[in-house]
């Protein structure tokens, strides 16, 4: 009972403390209702329709550990410190990088500090309550921090995940860099970027950012949406 309370909270303070609701955080804290109801009344297990949705349930737990398996694998794949950058995209608030995005840029910054010669790519478009596109939020970011803007390319167009990678192969043709890419974004983000970027004929590492403890186990339960729905579409015949 303890475990499901935690479960309730853990996945309800993204709401207090960045008012992030998505179907991340919905999913566990239903998950953690049922059991804490499941825990006070033992007797809902003899209805078909608790043992059905508890079956539903274990199904979507297999399903997820074999996809956190992958994800675990995809940060595996180091860059060599040669590679194209690409900040992939994230919510900003107004014309400032919201607490992801500037996960992702550390980590991008630590990158080209440490590989001088590299170019990035500041990828991510404008949304309705945006200012300013998220590449060019990306852009003066950097820039404050030191890197010459000669370095940076932006790709400003993009409002989701594979508009991202599939934008940015055109910056990198059009502006002959590296095909050779070196992905950032969050940890729990990785797995996906990459299977589209292999799907767009991109050869890619991973750059992760470390997520905040308190948004990570929502938008990692979200990703898994993501990630599951992306492979079921690419499963799918094209239309034409």
């Amino acid at each position: 009972m303890i475990i499901s309370i935690l479960l309730m909270i853990l996945f309800i303070i993204p709401v207090f403390t960045g008012q992030v609701v998505n179907i991340g955080n919905v999913t566990g804290f239903l998950c953690g209702l049922f059991l804490y109801l499941l825990f006070r009344d033992p007797s809902l297990l003899d209805r078909t329709d608790v043992r059905v949705l508890l079956f539903v349930l274990g199904v979507c737990v297999l399903i997820s550990l074999a996809i956190t398996c992958n994800m675990i694998q995809a940060l595996r794949k180091k860059p060599k410190g040669h590679e194209t950058l690409i900040i992939l995209g994230c919510e900003i608030m107004g014309e400032k990088p919201s607490l992801m995005q500037v996960e992702r840029l550390q980590a991008a910054y630590r990158y080209l500090s440490e590989n001088p010669k590299t170019a990035v790519i500041c990828s991510g478009g404008q949304g309705k309550n945006e200012k300013v596109s998220e590449a060019l939020a990306m852009k003066r970011w950097l820039c404050q921090k030191g890197i010459d803007e000669t370095r940076i390319y932006l790709e400003d167009t993009s409002v989701t995940t594979e508009e991202n990678i599939r934008f940015s192969r055109q910056v990198i043709a059009l502006n002959h860099l590296d095909s050779r890419i070196a992905l950032c974004t969050n940890e729990f983000h990785i797995y996906r970027a990459g299977l589209i970027a292999a799907n767009e004929g991109l050869d890619y590492t991973a750059v992760s950012a470390p997520t905040a403890w308190w948004l990570l186990a929502t938008f990692y339960v979200r990703e898994l949406y993501a990630v599951f729905y992306y492979l079921v579409k690419s499963k799918l015949p094209a239309k034409h």
